[in-house]
């Protein structure tokens, strides 16, 4: 009994992860997506705002230069509404890993309303790693993945 007991294999225990948890995860790799010329994990904040300034400097000179008369200054508007949607898109992403990591179990509870949806993402995001889906779509899964862990950091922020 007591040799069975000291060689008995111990049962890993999976701890499930929390909402927060997984959705620190896809905002991790979202901003890693996002900002490939990033260091490390230390300089990710800085990276980001690095190009947040490149892009709201963008925004001023495309600004500067609509003009819907011309055809030119109509490309100006375009890419103006173009680095906007990218700015909002960046900043939401930056606001909501800072308050993942400043406090988890708060964020925990105002992600209560969309575990479902988290943990729908995150099996997805899971399963992409596994290979499950095409190397082709890639780009098309992350475009997806962003879009919708945009619409809840917007809900909760």
């Amino acid at each position: 009994m007591f040799f069975q007991t000291l060689f008995k294999k111990q049962k890993s225990i999976e701890n499930e992860k929390s909402a927060s948890e997984k959705f620190l995860v896809i905002i991790n790799e979202l901003l890693n997506k996002e900002l490939p010329e990033h260091q490390s994990h230390h300089h990710i904040l800085f990276t980001a705002n690095v190009k947040l300034d490149t892009l709201k400097n963008l925004l001023n000179e495309h600004r500067k230069r609509c003009q819907f008369e011309h055809k030119v200054g109509q490309y100006h508007m375009e890419m103006y509404d173009q680095i906007r949607k990218q700015t909002s898109d960046l900043q939401g992403l930056i606001d909501c890993y800072t308050e993942l990591h400043i406090d988890m179990a708060h964020m925990n509870h105002r992600l209560l309303f969309y575990y479902d949806k988290i943990d729908f993402l995150y099996d997805n995001y899971l399963n992409l790693l596994d290979g499950k889906f095409l190397s082709e779509s890639n780009p098309l899964f992350w475009q997806a993945i962003k879009e919708d862990t945009l619409e809840v950091v917007r809900n909760i922020l």
